[in-house]
């Protein structure tokens, strides 16, 4: 369920053998002044500073940085996945207990590295939650379904398999996890085909609001549980707050759409050219151009005509494609939303 999570420390140490490296400051070039802070203080008293200081291990990343809002104080902000410390890989999810040794486990590397802290004493200033179903067809024929959904108050971003709806507050984030795997050259052999569904609270104060706490250390004293039954509400209460008649009614606008590019080109015939264009578009898709070309070819023995006839076909498709996100599954729209719907919020 949790994948990746940035805490900002509450209480640390760093040794005076500590493997942190700092950045130095930008500076000024007419005056040679220093743009620096003063980044943390070592368990011998000096004073190191620098625009940023860093540690980034295999599967975690530390960062000491000034907060924001023109104050000189600075901040520790750790960040890790989850399950990504626990098996090697983020694709399997961690239980409470599983989590929790990771938390061991990260705070022991950052022991041997010369950083003293207590994780469950650090804040949550992002958690990410994650969701897995096997779905039924393949990634792209759930495209157009996406395109209709949104969330309130949010931007939508498509990448050819990734779905992203933003804010400065959080993410709601859908991609197909084996291309994502196979993109970082891992193996992905072994695993169904699986659509994520991922959420990003993106900051403490949205952390607060969501799950009704900020500090790591709730997490295993009943936060774990309470973020996993809100995992669903906020898929729930976003994206999959409409009914199948809405969903149903949304697709109906995105036709209404398309014929109105139709109404606007051909004017008086707008609607007889609309569905010959439908017409050739479905014809295309169900059979194959190739397929309507040698059923013509061994009906008609004129080759111009075949010709002719083909390119008509290819053209009004081409003027669907033009309008129209095409679908490649046979199911519709509110039976791909209803699929999802279960998987992600009843199951």
């Amino acid at each position: 369920m949790l994948d990746t999570l940035k805490l900002m420390l509450n209480d640390y140490e760093i040794t005076s053998q500590s493997s942190l490296k700092v950045q130095p400051g930008a500076y000024e070039v007419g005056t040679g002044e220093k743009l620096e802070y003063a980044l943390f203080k070592n368990s011998s008293g000096v004073v190191h500073y620098g625009s940023k200081a860093y540690l980034n291990e295999k599967n975690w990343n530390l960062t000491l940085k000034p907060l924001p809002g023109g104050f000189r104080a600075c901040g520790a902000f750790l960040q890790f996945s989850v399950p990504k410390n626990h098996y090697g890989n983020n694709y399997y999810s961690t239980g409470e207990h599983g989590t929790q040794a990771v938390f061991e486990k990260v705070e022991r590397e950052l022991r041997e590295h010369g950083v003293l802290t207590d994780l469950e004493k650090a804040y949550l200033s992002r958690v990410d939650t994650v969701k897995d179903i096997e779905p039924q067809e393949p990634f792209e024929n759930y495209s157009g379904l996406f395109r209709l959904l949104n969330a309130k108050r949010t931007q939508k971003r498509e990448y050819g398999t990734t779905f992203l709806l933003s804010n400065t507050q959080q993410e709601f984030c859908i991609y197909d996890k084996l291309a994502e795997m196979r993109r970082r050259n891992e193996e992905t052999s072994e695993f169904p085909e699986t659509m994520r569904f991922e959420h990003r609270a993106l900051n403490k104060q949205k952390v607060q609001a969501l799950y009704g706490f900020s500090q790591a250390q709730e997490l295993f004293h009943g936060g774990y549980a309470v973020i996993k039954e809100k995992q669903r509400e906020n898929w729930l209460n976003s994206l999959f707050s409409f009914s199948v008649e809405k969903v149903l009614l949304l697709g109906s606008k995105q036709l209404e759409e398309e014929m109105k590019l139709f109404k606007e080109k051909y004017s008086r015939n707008w609607f007889q050219n609309f569905l010959r264009a439908y017409g050739a578009y479905h014809l295309a898709e169900v059979a194959g151009v190739e397929v309507v070309k040698l059923a013509l070819e061994s009906m008609e023995t004129d080759r111009m005509k075949v010709w002719r006839t083909v390119q008509m076909l290819e053209e009004a498709k081409k003027e669907i494609e033009l309008v129209k996100q095409a679908e490649n599954s046979r199911k519709t729209l509110g039976e791909l939303y209803e699929e999802l719907k279960e998987k992600v919020c009843l199951n």
